[in-house]
């Protein structure tokens, strides 16, 4: 018998809730290019002090994902396995096109940065392929009734 590695189906409900939460203030970040000491409210929190922001937002967009990703759906048949196995070759092939396009367009820091973006790309790009995946067979499936 196969052992089954997926986390219970609640963890997609609180993934969602952390990606909600991570994505926007992760964008923001970027947006800001990470320098929080322009930022009067942060100054004023104190938060600009914690050189952990960064880290925490990884964090939680990793958790956010992982718990996404890797939780079972209400019904996980022989189907759903077979898609999350299609998701995850396609998102390893565009996270491959991406780091090779990458490595021959970016040198030194801006590398560097974009490496950065790499650690979290390739879950992302695996959540947004399964679903779209699941979300086609599911219409099929509709259609076909």
């Amino acid at each position: 018998m196969q052992k089954d590695w997926l986390l219970p189906y609640g963890f997609k409900r609180v993934g969602w809730v952390l990606l909600a939460i991570a994505v926007p203030i992760a964008i923001w970040a970027a947006a800001i290019g990470f320098n929080y000491q322009q930022v009067a409210l942060l100054r004023d929190l104190q938060l600009v002090e914690n050189p952990l922001i960064n880290n925490h937002i990884i964090l939680w967009l990793w958790l956010g994902m992982l718990f996404v990703a890797c939780s079972r759906e209400k019904i996980e048949d022989e189907m759903i396995a077979r898609i999350r196995l299609n998701a995850l070759l396609v998102a390893l092939y565009i996270q491959a096109v991406l780091i090779i396009v990458a490595t021959f367009a970016f040198n030194s820091l801006d590398f560097l940065n974009i490496m950065i973006y790499n650690l979290v790309s390739y879950p992302m790009i695996f959540v947004i392929a399964y679903r779209a995946m699941l979300w086609r067979a599911r219409k099929e499936a509709e259609d076909e009734e």
